[in-house]
């Protein structure tokens, strides 16, 4: 859903990131310093930039002038000021290329991406975005790699792909989180609960915004308080909690107020019209919605004013109708300029309304069913069941089926147990027969076992990877699977083939072939939970076992696996990237283990058709 506030991580990114914010600048000014007070009080922050900038331009000061334009985009942003961020970001790029400031390049892409999303221009925002990627993967630059990976998860979650949001901002988040970014790690679990929001989680969207409070200075954070406090304030609207929603609005407005942040004042006003509208307190919401509408036409917030005129027009109907179909016409025409789908829902359901206070029943109806035939049009359903799941199942899912696991772990010690008792009273009854014969015997079986305990081992496991074989890994699954059907839970498996592994023994020799086989093993090993398993079923081909493991879960176990492989280089050229696509399905009911196989393995396939080093999930019933 529309409208929420996002604090992008980008409005906390030091100067250290650039050689000249550490070694100082002409003129004493202190970039770094100047980007920490951005993150509480950006206008402030935004006027003094804008005057560096010109007067480091005049002096030809290119460096300086790099760092001011850097900051510049970044508060512009922070505060939604999109009027002339363009030639801004123009200039940005062109000096960051002239002085091969990757770094800068990366995250001024990342600005401009942002900025043409918010223009409709979805592709155009995309190429950047994916162009701010590819420069930090290749830089290794870890803190611009999340940062522009959350900025595409907002995109995204702007075309309603909420399958491949989620996965995006947990990476990004660990990346934070690995460096240690305090600041950054709040950015992103306020954007995570955004997608919470989008997808109508608003009790999980509570959770990780009142999470992304933690950390942040009510002396020294205030713009960054005031977001988080608006969107608890959205969270609880939704909930009906009117009250609650009131008085945390009511704060976020009153830091808004203190910063002299005008957009961030007619945000809350906005809601708190919302608020009014709900509880009929019509001539309340009009004078919230009225001055909210004028700060959004001088920002040109094409969102904000669509919602507000659609909100208007709802108050409106029953009072002026003129008005009301003026602030309809406004939001229709906002609407043809980017007609996104949660737009069209919002606009036919709230037209509907409008002509039913109208009394005009027949166009009330017509814009009902519009409503109902866009909804089926949208494709939300499997993204909404495919990452809601993903986290709040998780925790609950996971310890009811660790617990399973065990209960099962420990049925299976107890029958070895007994076969043992069987086989120890065997040997004493040969011990009843004769001493020296059951020495003797005893020796004879001792070496036996090991021998047959070092074939074993050799039988079931692959000689160059030390990895389960085909007939090992075969076997576990097809146990696991029955197991699982037992205890109830769910199954998974996933068929992995390494990417262009061909041309890696082509171009660097089967020794490298054979080291890349065996670092895949390794590395990824470690990152699996307990109970799943990986093994090699063949070249570079490998069956991973997952069980009680809903499909949902599964693209987090593909991402801890790319992102370990992807950090491991030794013994290996340095150019020499390992990717792997990855087809996984979840078990049908009475499905067979070779018919699960098949689904999965045909997933993989479409991973390889559609670009590799990614995961595809089968749905059920896909056979190809």
């Amino acid at each position: 859903m529309p409208y929420r506030r996002s604090l992008h991580c980008l409005d906390y990114i030091l100067a250290g990131l650039l050689a000249l914010a550490s070694l100082g600048v002409q003129g004493g000014v202190d970039w770094a310093a100047m980007e920490q007070r951005a993150a509480d009080d950006p206008i402030k922050v935004r006027e003094e930039t804008l005057k560096l900038s010109r007067e480091l331009q005049a002096n030809g000061d290119k460096q300086e002038e790099l760092a001011a334009l850097r900051l510049l985009a970044i508060t512009s942003a922070q505060m939604e000021h999109y009027k002339d961020l363009d030639v801004v970001l123009a200039r940005g790029l062109m000096l960051a290329r002239e002085l091969n400031q990757a770094g800068s390049e990366s995250t001024l892409l990342s600005l401009r991406g942002r900025l043409l999303a918010q223009s409709g221009k979805q592709a155009e925002a995309m190429r950047d975005l994916d162009a701010a990627i590819s420069l930090a993967e290749r830089n290794k630059l870890q803190r611009e790699l999340a940062s522009a990976l959350q900025e595409k998860a907002r995109l995204l979650q702007g075309e309603s792909r909420f399958n491949e949001v989620l996965p995006l901002l947990f990476r990004a988040h660990t990346l934070f989180d690995s460096l240690k970014l305090t600041a950054d790690v709040s950015g992103v679990l306020n954007d995570i609960g955004n997608a919470y929001s989008t997808l109508g989680d608003e009790g999980q969207a509570v959770d990780y915004y009142r999470r992304s409070l933690v950390g942040l200075n009510p002396a020294q954070d205030r713009h960054a308080l005031s977001v988080r406090q608006y969107n608890i304030g959205v969270s609880l609207l939704r909930l009906e909690r009117w009250q609650e929603a009131g008085d945390t609005l009511r704060e976020a407005l009153a830091h808004s107020e203190a910063l002299n942040d005008a957009t961030g004042v007619a945000y809350a006003r906005f809601r708190l019209g919302a608020i009014d509208l709900k509880q009929g307190r019509t001539e309340a919401a009009l004078q919230q919605l009225d001055l909210a509408l004028q700060e959004f036409r001088r920002t040109h917030l094409q969102d904000m004013l669509f919602g507000t005129q659609l909100a208007r027009a709802e108050a409106l109907s029953g009072r002026d109708v003129r008005a009301a179909m003026a602030a309809m016409a406004e939001a229709e025409s906002i609407f043809k300029q980017n007609p996104t789908a949660p737009r069209k829902l919002m606009l036919h359901k709230t037209s509907s309304l409008v002509y039913k206070q109208q009394s005009r029943y027949r166009e009330a109806l017509a814009e009902l069913e519009a409503w109902i035939q866009a909804n089926k049009a949208n494709d939300e359903q499997f993204n909404r069941k495919l990452t809601t799941e993903m986290q709040a199942r998780f925790d609950s899912e996971r310890k009811e089926a660790d617990n399973a696991l065990l209960k099962s772990e420990r049925r299976r010690q107890a029958a070895e147990l007994e076969a043992g008792k069987s086989r120890r009273l065997l040997l004493l009854l040969g011990l009843l027969c004769s001493v020296i014969a059951i020495a003797a015997l005893a020796f004879v079986l001792l070496r036996q076992v090991r021998q047959k305990q070092r074939y074993a081992a050799l039988a079931m496991h692959d000689e160059l990877t030390g990895a389960p074989n085909r007939r090992h890994i075969l076997a576990y699954g097809q146990r696991q699977l029955q197991a699982c059907r037992e205890e109830g839970l769910r199954f998974s498996l996933a068929v992995i083939d390494l990417d262009h592994f061909k041309s890696i023994n082509d171009r660097y020799g089967h020794e490298v072939g054979d080291t890349v086989l065996r670092r895949f093993a390794r590395v990824c090993q470690p990152t699996l939970r307990r109970g799943d398993r990986l093994g090699r079923v063949g070249g570079e081909e490998w069956l991973l076992i997952m069980p009680a493991t809903h499909s949902s879960e599964v693209p987090l176990v593909f991402e801890r696996m790319r992102q370990h492989l992807q950090a491991q280089h030794e013994d290996l050229p340095a150019e020499l990237i390992i990717a792997f696509s990855m087809g996984a399905a979840e078990a049908q009911p009475g499905e067979s283990f070779e018919r699960l196989m098949r689904r999965a393995d045909a997933a993989m396939y479409r991973a390889k058709q559609q670009g590799r080093d990614q995961l595809v999930i089968a749905r059920p019933g896909e056979t190809s």
